[in-house]
This record gives structure tokens, C-alpha cells and sequence, in this order.
């Protein structure tokens, strides 16, 4: 049962490009990405999971690349947040085998998810009217290096996430 998140969200990653672009190509990287995606499910290993998402990603940056698609910041979010939770649930996956995972467990884990999601969902709506009220005014030739100063600062802020969720201690019991 715990299989069928991951398996749910590795559909839904392969389909998104050949919606964008169905051309044989892209299906095929996509089927590609799937058969990573069932390796990690059937086997619980780490590093399929880490290539479907590679390709996924691969994937998906191809279709609108060869689309010609304009910059959608909610798109890209929501695949990359669907990313996130995919190599998520096959981790949690991988860790509860052989448990009993009830549906509080469950609830659990896509609610923390969703909130996660609807959090960066709305900073990157709100990133992109800020952003878009300050770049009227300058030059274009600025532009590169605050997209550059942008992504730093957004890296910087997940490092330090990061570094003080591993600092903090457990406290669950342990058995």
C-alpha cells in the first residue's frame, strides 16, 4: 500500500513532458524514467530512485526546450515539489518495509507534504511579484546577475534548513 504514493507520483512525473510534447523521444525517456522509478519501488533501492528523478528532470526540461514553452514558476515548482516527493515517499518506503504503516502514518507524511508544498508554492508567487515590481525599473543587462544573486540566496537558505533540521535531535522513543 505505501508503494502506490510513489508509483501514483512517478506517473504523474513521466506524464507531464509528453503533455508538453508528445513526440516519441520524450515518451520514451519518460518510460525510461518509469522503469528506473519501479526498479527503486520493487527493490527499495536508493540509487534508481535518484536516476528516475534525473530523468525525469532530463525529461522534462527537454519537452519544453523543444516546445518553446515560456516560463511557467508554478509548473516548474510543482514538478520539482513532485520530485521532492517522490524521492521522499520511495524513502519512506524503503524505511517502514516489513513495518505495519497505518493511515495515520500516511496522513502524516502527505500532510506535512502538502503543507511543505502550498509553503513554497506561495514564496515562489510571491518571489515572482516581487521580482517582477523590481525588474521593470532596471536595465536589462542586470538582469543575469540578480537571477544569479537570486538563486545564491535561495541555496543559502536551503543549506541553512538543511543544516538545522540535521542538527536537531530525535525525540521519538527509541524501541
Amino acid at each position: 500500500m505505501i508503494r502506490l504514493l510513489p508509483a501514483a507520483i512517478a506517473a504523474a512525473l513521466a506524464a507531464a513532458p509528453v503533455v508538453i510534447m508528445p513526440e516519441p523521444p520524450i515518451a520514451v525517456t519518460a518510460l525510461a524514467g518509469l522503469l528506473l522509478a519501479t526498479v527503486a519501488i520493487a527493490a527499495r533501492w536508493r540509487w534508481p530512485a535518484t536516476a528516475a528523478a534525473a530523468v525525469f528532470l532530463v525529461d522534462y526540461t527537454a519537452a519544453l526546450w523543444l516546445a518553446g514553452a515560456r516560463v511557467n514558476i508554478a509548473g516548474a515548482a510543482g514538478f520539482g515539489l513532485g520530485l521532492l516527493y517522490l524521492l521522499e515517499s520511495l524513502d519512506l518506503a524503503g524505511r517502514v518495509h516489513r513495518a505495519a504503516v497505518d493511515t495515520a502514518v500516511i496522513r502524516s507524511h502527505l500532510g506535512r507534504g502538502t503543507g511543505f508544498g502550498a509553503a513554497t508554492l506561495g514564496a515562489a508567487g510571491l518571489l515572482v511579484a516581487v521580482a517582477g515590481a523590481l525588474a521593470a525599473p532596471m536595465p536589462p543587462a542586470v538582469a543575469p546577475i540578480l537571477a544569479a544573486a537570486g538563486a545564491l540566496g535561495v541555496v543559502a537558505i536551503i543549506a541553512v534548513f538543511v543544516t538545522r533540521a540535521a542538527a536537531r535531535p530525535s525525540t521519538r522513543p527509541r524501541p
